[in-house]
């Protein structure tokens, strides 16, 4: 863990006179070297301001954040039809989500992108040098939550090839969806809602997220 900036009116502060972002970020300059998990250090850095908290990606969990769209059918599966049982998806594992609408899966570090979810511009995956807002970090738009919350999945983080499958089906899922529904000619609300997942301005790295959650905050 580290602290980030906390929100103050319409930016976010970290109390160094040299920093100007606005956005959520690190509250201390070297947060990749002093970022951890000993609660007597994290007591200390919470005590007199109210920081955001960050999870500090690469070194004990990777982050893989997605859309909404992706992210909701991945964990709960296809919505079910007038009648019909609800469905659930593949996906187990804790699940953070902002307000913005970005869906981060927490997985065990050290895994790379599938070549199908890499090419797509919406999906980030956060290792070393990067992290992500937790709950209850507020944000502009409102407070990140669990989705899944780990007391949900006994604090145990999932193989990252486990999710990367889910989203994968997820994916062929939607796709299938939209099919269904008579393909591009007419396009249909999910369909719709697909394209403006994919076309969302996101930051070309894959790996240093910073700017992306800048964006999104």
């Amino acid at each position: 863990m580290t602290p980030g900036a906390w929100l103050a009116g319409d930016r976010f502060d970290c109390m160094r006179a040299d920093c100007a972002t606005q956005a959520c970020h690190p509250a201390r300059a070297d947060w990749a070297e002093s970022a951890t998990t000993n609660e007597a250090h994290i007591h200390t850095w919470w005590r007199d301001e109210p920081h955001s908290v960050l999870l500090a990606t690469g070194e004990s969990v990777d982050v893989i954040e997605v859309s909404a769209l992706l992210g909701s059918r991945a964990v709960r599966g296809p919505a079910a039809g007038p009648g019909e049982a609800s469905a659930v998806g593949m996906a187990r594992g804790p699940v953070a989500v902002t307000p913005t609408g970005r869906w981060m899966f927490l997985v065990r570090p050290g895994a790379t992108l599938r070549p199908s979810l890499e090419r797509e511009c919406d999906i980030l995956l956060h290792q070393a040098g990067s992290w992500v807002p937790l709950p209850p970090t507020r944000l502009r738009r409102g407070p990140v939550r669990w989705e899944v919350a780990p007391t949900a999945v006994e604090w145990m983080l999932p193989d990252p090839e486990a999710v990367q499958s889910a989203l994968v089906t997820a994916m062929i899922s939607l796709d299938a969806a939209v099919l269904d529904a008579g393909g591009f000619a007419e396009p249909t609300p999910l369909h719709a809602a697909r394209v403006v997942a994919r076309v969302r301005p996101m930051p070309v790295s894959r790996i240093s997220t910073v700017e992306g959650l800048r964006q999104a905050a």
